[in-house]
Formats: C-alpha cells, structure tokens, sequence
C-alpha cells in the first residue's frame, strides 16, 4: 500500500476552502496511481462518507469529486488522528531533510518491500518540525531543497513513488 497523508496544519477548529480543494486536488492523483489517502487531524467530520460527500457538494476538481467518491468506495480514503501502524514506513515530505533524507535506491527499495506513507504538510510551513524529526525518513522530492507549493509536492511525490515502485 501506498499512501499519501495529508496533514492538517492549518486551522483546526474551522473547516476553510483549502481544506476541501486540497482533497479534492489530491484524490484524482491517489486514484490515477492506485494509491490511498489519508487526512490526519481533519477533525470536522465524523466519517470518510460524510466528508467526501462535502467534497463532491463543494468542488468541480477531479469531475466534481468523482474520484473522493470511487477511492471511499474502494475503501482507500481514510480520516485519522494517528498513523496505523499497517499504513507502513512513514516518510515525513521536507525540502531540509535533517540527517535522516532518503535516497531514490533506498526509496525504490522500501517502495518494493512494503506499504509507505508520505505525510504531506497542508500549510505554508509544511509538517511541524516534531513530525519531520519523528519520521524515520524524511524526502526531498526535488533533492535540490526546494520548496513546493502542496499540490505540486503532492504530484511530484505520486508520480516518484509510483515510477520507481514500477
């Protein structure tokens, strides 16, 4: 299994529009690839049904929630307020990784061997520091240190993962 997480960084008391157009851009990709995604710290639902039909209320992205709506029927959308552990190697996503970057041989391999998570950060600042250090990998897409915008981290990150796990 292959999972992008996406990580609530931003308000956590008050659903906003970016909180919806970020699924929404990130389930076409999850599902072109055959990956699952996950929402950690999403608390304003209380089920993956009632928040993909938020979704697909909201947004014409991804044919006006199409993809929220097949990935929930395939049972790989998931809301969570920790990682499971069958979700895998946890790759925190970081353009300074610190002592801990992961190279493309070694991801090809933990992509090869098993089920991987990259936690993606929702929010101007990425993950929270405490989440990058925790990781056992942490990923410079770019492997130059540049900063991506979200959805060009999220695409960037499933098109990698999805290439060298071919």
């Amino acid at each position: 299994m292959i999972c992008l997480c996406l990580v609530n960084t931003y308000d956590k008391l008050m659903l906003h529009e970016i909180h919806l157009r970020s699924i929404a851009r990130a389930s076409p990709i999850c599902y072109a690839y055959g990956f699952h995604l996950a929402l950690l710290d999403f608390p304003f639902w209380d089920s993956e049904e009632e928040m993909v039909s938020q979704i697909v209320d909201y947004t014409t992205i991804g044919e006006g929630g199409k993809f929220a709506r097949i990935l929930l029927e395939e049972g790989k959308i998931h809301l969570v307020e920790k990682i499971p552990a069958y979700f895998g190697e946890i790759i925190a996503t970081t353009s300074k990784p610190e002592g801990k970057g992961i190279s493309l041989e070694e991801l090809r391999k933990l992509l090869k061997e098993g089920s991987v998570t990259f936690l993606i950060g929702l929010g101007r600042r990425g993950l929270p520091r405490e989440m990058v250090k925790k990781a056992r990998h942490q990923l410079d897409v770019t492997w130059k240190g540049v900063s991506l915008e979200t959805c060009s981290a999220i695409g960037v990150i499933a098109a990698t993962a999805y290439w060298l796990k071919s």
